[in-house]
């Protein structure tokens, strides 16, 4: 792939039929140099049209046809190196975010898992009454309604409401439980 010193000099002084020998003579070839480097085919292409265009820019700078078929591999050879590390390094990135991502979802999973088996327990204890109003709270009903299905009072729903959530306060009050709250509030 040698360039003619006719083909050059009309380059140099910018006559696009020139380029266009010029392009057509090494464009496959760096395209192919480039996929070496495990880069898709349409990157290697960018790659290669935007080192056509840089020299483009630059062509009057140029002296001789050897410098210029050097410079067509040294550019893109450097340009395809720090393509391909930066796309090492976002796919790294992004593999690290990921995980890190997994992590957190895993831990908050975790811990939401054992604030409800703490939080379970400590129902458990509570009177039958207290229990039943608890988790019918839990489960989103009303205090008329969880009152309607016991068959008590609004007053007595109210009574064993108060009562639970002063003995839950005091049954959740150990540490672990109070651990998991302030990881929790802290992450």
């Amino acid at each position: 792939m040698i360039i003619s010193e006719k083909h050059f000099r009309q380059f140099v002084e910018g006559d696009e039929k020139s380029f266009e020998v010029i392009f057509c003579q090494y464009y496959k070839t760096l395209v192919s140099y480039v996929m070496r480097y495990d880069l898709e085919f349409m990157e290697a292409e960018d790659i290669v049209l935007e080192i056509f265009h840089r020299i483009w820019q630059i062509r009057k700078k140029l002296k001789s046809p050897a410098a210029l078929h050097t410079l067509l591999f040294t550019a893109t050879r450097n340009r395809t190196l720090n393509v391909s590390r930066n796309k090492k390094n976002r796919q790294n990135i992004i593999k690290n975010y990921i995980t890190l991502e997994e992590e957190e979802e895993t831990r908050d999973y975790i811990m939401e898992e054992e604030m409800s088996r703490l939080l379970d327990q400590a129902i458990n204890k509570l009177p039958k009454q207290c229990e039943q109003v608890i988790i019918g709270l839990l489960r989103g009903k009303v205090l008329q309604q969880i009152a309607d299905e016991m068959q008590i009072s609004i007053n007595s729903a109210k009574t064993y409401k108060l009562r639970a959530i002063q003995t839950l306060r005091s049954l959740l009050k150990d540490p672990p439980f109070l651990i998991l709250i302030i990881l929790i509030t802290n992450t």
